[in-house]
């Protein structure tokens, strides 16, 4: 069988759907000899120490490379629905998607297609006008072809079918995403410290971080992520209780869209001398960071997923997060707090740091695991 498997969203390394579409399409073409894959990817640009491709070329992959701008595409396969996308591989038995574009498919090739979350549907104030657009026009015609959709949860499948009814239940499987093994305990302080040390050069003028001395978030900064609002946590914590008033605030990840009251928020507090922003973390690091946190925050509204708390809690950090969407099946409840409430916030947080609580990183690695999500697809795939 021939596989198509639209590789573009690779260019927002970092991002959670561009780790999504790496990360199973390596582990595709890891265990699976018999299928040939066809990854078609087009941007003008690279991003910084960009080796995905390469990569997934190394394990048997075909790459099919053009500089086409993302607002052309938009255009020809959102916007006007023409020129196949098989005219750039070759005809293929099956194509998949993971992000934005469902583009026209020759006859009998059949569509498979990710759907994350529908943030952009519950939460529109969440999001700008263009990414609102390009995620309804790409669902309206997942459905409308009838297309095979895999959701990262039961929470997204169970949305799914309620703003959108006529979406067949059939149609829709439930695959959780999966976690790196290099995310697990690891005793290795020499490089925990040279780690440290690397993302301390921010700004010269940063309380030094130490392990256990820094509450951590990763993800991008938008809105739905509370970063404000965890913020504002911090403060009380450090401020109120002594033996807190040292820790610091890292957070990890690219800046999003509408988060300038993040920037706000940090400076009425004045607290830029102990938030720190990394910006993007190469791979091999993260796993370092979440090892020599506190605490990671992850105060979201909602999730289709939510990767960091469970990539925190494979490391062996315990994590706080929104009681609320996917978390509920995904996260422990001890680890979850009603995000409306501040007060519950700052009282889970002082619990979770005071204590010391118990995790089981080897179940969660093998309940989140990329090779069983691999075969999960495949078995899709055999039975369409």
């Amino acid at each position: 069988m021939i596989i198509g498997v639209d590789v573009t969203m690779l260019v927002y390394a970092g991002s959670g759907v561009a780790n999504y579409t790496f990360n199973l399409v390596k582990t595709l073409l890891e265990i699976d000899k018999k299928n040939e894959y066809r990854l078609f990817y087009s941007s003008f640009r690279r991003p910084k120490n960009f080796y995905c491709l390469d990569q997934l070329k190394k394990l048997g992959g075909k790459i099919y490379d053009f500089p086409f701008p993302p607002s052309l595409l938009k255009i020809i396969w959102g916007k006007f629905n023409i020129i196949p996308i098989e005219l750039f591989t070759g005809k293929v038995d099956v194509f998949f998607f993971s992000d934005f574009l469902r583009p026209p498919l020759l006859k009998g090739t059949k569509g498979l297609t990710t759907v994350h979350d529908l943030t952009w549907k519950l939460f529109p104030e969440y999001h700008t006008k263009d990414v609102i657009e390009a995620h309804q026009k790409k669902l309206e015609k997942t459905i409308e072809f009838g297309d095979t959709i895999i959701v990262d949860s039961e929470n997204t499948k169970n949305d799914l079918l309620k703003l959108y009814p006529q979406t067949k239940p059939n149609k829709i499987n439930v695959i959780y995403p999966g976690i790196g093994n290099e995310f697990k305990p690891n005793d290795n302080k020499q490089k925990l410290t040279d780690i440290l040390k690397k993302y301390n050069t921010i700004a010269t003028n940063h309380y030094s971080l130490a392990t256990n001395h820094y509450l951590l978030y990763v993800g991008a900064i938008e809105p739905r992520k509370n970063l404000t609002l965890a913020t504002e946590v911090f403060y009380q914590l450090i401020t109120n209780h002594s033996s807190l008033s040292a820790l610091k605030f890292v957070i990890v990840g690219r800046a999003g869209w509408k988060n300038e009251d993040v920037f706000r928020s940090i400076k009425q507090l004045g607290l830029e001398d102990r938030v720190i922003f990394t910006g993007f973390v190469e791979d091999e690091d993260l796993p370092y960071l979440y090892r020599g946190a506190r605490l990671t925050v992850y105060l979201s509204s909602y999730e289709g997923f939510g990767l960091p708390p469970i990539e925190s809690l494979a490391c062996g950090t315990p994590v706080i997060a929104g009681d609320n969407s996917s978390m509920r099946e995904t996260i422990d409840k001890k680890f979850l707090v009603d995000v409306t409430d501040k007060n519950k916030i700052l009282e889970k947080m002082k619990y979770l740091l005071s204590n010391k609580i118990k995790i089981n990183a080897n179940e969660i690695q093998e309940r989140f695991n990329w090779r069983e999500s691999a075969r999960k697809f495949l078995k899709i795939i055999n039975d369409l």
